[in-house]
């Protein structure tokens, strides 16, 4: 199955030589977020927005992968950490909102396989480990 990934357009000739190392960055929140790189299901569902942005389609296994909401898990990093309300100062805004949506998040995380479109509101997909350069291309378009 093809999933994509967005990544500053510097980083490009290390991932294509390299691949994709899987991240740990946001383990403190969930186990789920624990050695993935981080994907969307469609080029078209990126969140982040930058000219500087290129699009990754990556080839892989659906047994490797967990699609779960990216709504909650950002609900709970902003309660936990503040966010723009704060200035990003990581001010907890409130510790018990932010542990409810990690639950949500948990809880609403399902295999890619089982996956149907519209379960999610913003699905996110989880890709578990590194991801090798010969499953990476650059996206094009249709």
């Amino acid at each position: 199955m093809t999933v994509y990934h967005y990544t500053d357009r510097s980083n490009l000739d290390s991932i294509m030589r390299c691949g994709l190392k899987a991240t740990s960055r946001y383990e403190s929140f969930t186990e789920l977020r624990k050695n993935v790189v981080f994907c969307w299901l469609s080029p078209f569902d990126n969140k982040i927005f930058s000219d500087d942005m290129v699009c990754l389609a990556i080839t892989v296994d659906e047994k490797n992968c967990i699609v779960a909401s990216m709504d909650y898990i950002s609900f709970a990093m902003m309660y936990k950490y503040g966010g723009s309300k704060h200035g990003g100062m990581n001010i907890p805004v409130n510790e018990t909102a932010s542990d409810l949506f990690v639950k949500l998040y948990e809880t609403t995380a399902i295999p890619l396989f089982q996956y149907q479109d519209g379960n999610l509101f913003s699905p996110e997909v989880l890709v578990k480990g590194d991801i090798s350069p010969e499953n990476i291309r650059v996206y094009i378009g249709k």
